[in-house]
């Protein structure tokens, strides 16, 4: 295995952040509720948060405008594009190889390789992005936002990826929300007066 570089590593801190997080939400009630936000977030449910958004536009566009959807939908590819190209590009291995099974508290199926960046962050950032910048009302896009920071701290808490790789999959889940928002104003056709 070779070296990461400290982009990654942080010097050590990315090791030792990861171990706390993932000590800490090491009790059967906190594990359950962590397993279960990470299993939700997965990013292969994007069909049925596209459908979600999609009636929820239907039923109360003003809550809801459409520029959300397109940013989820247009924004999603983004994400796809990137986490793919990172993960089979960096190859880094999971928290359980990085540290050993006897150091990780694994919840679920353990994963071995491709741990940056991580598509469940991108995937719930996504959401949080696209609800904010597509002037969603406060009551769905500050919740949206919560959850993304509960998916982060989940995918830490089961032992799936290091605060590297949530930090990254956040960062390219808002990106691709302000790209999919910029697209969206480049070809809008103009308005008259």
């Amino acid at each position: 295995m070779l070296p990461q570089p400290e982009w990654y590593t942080w010097y050590g801190w990315n090791d030792r952040i990861f171990l706390l997080v993932n000590h800490l939400s090491d009790t059967p009630t906190l594990s359950a509720v962590m397993e279960t936000v990470s299993w939700v977030a997965q990013p292969a449910y994007f069909p049925v948060w596209m459908a979600l958004l999609v009636v929820t536009f239907r039923l109360r566009p003003l809550t809801l405008p459409f520029a959300v959807v397109w940013n989820f939908a247009v924004g999603e590819l983004a994400v796809w594009l990137i986490v793919v190209a990172l993960k089979s590009g960096l190859a880094y291995p999971r928290p359980v190889v990085a540290l050993g099974s006897l150091s990780v508290h694994v919840l679920g199926r353990p994963e071995y390789w491709h741990s940056f960046p991580s598509g469940h962050a991108a995937m719930a950032f996504l959401l949080g992005g696209s609800l904010l910048l597509g002037k969603a009302s406060k009551i769905l896009w500050i919740p949206a936002a919560v959850y993304a920071v509960l998916v982060a701290w989940s995918r830490m808490a089961v032992g799936a990826h290091f605060p590297a790789d949530v930090l990254g999959g956040a960062v390219i889940g808002i990106f691709s929300a302000a790209l999919a928002a910029l697209l969206q104003r480049l070809t809008a056709p103009p308005t008259g007066h």
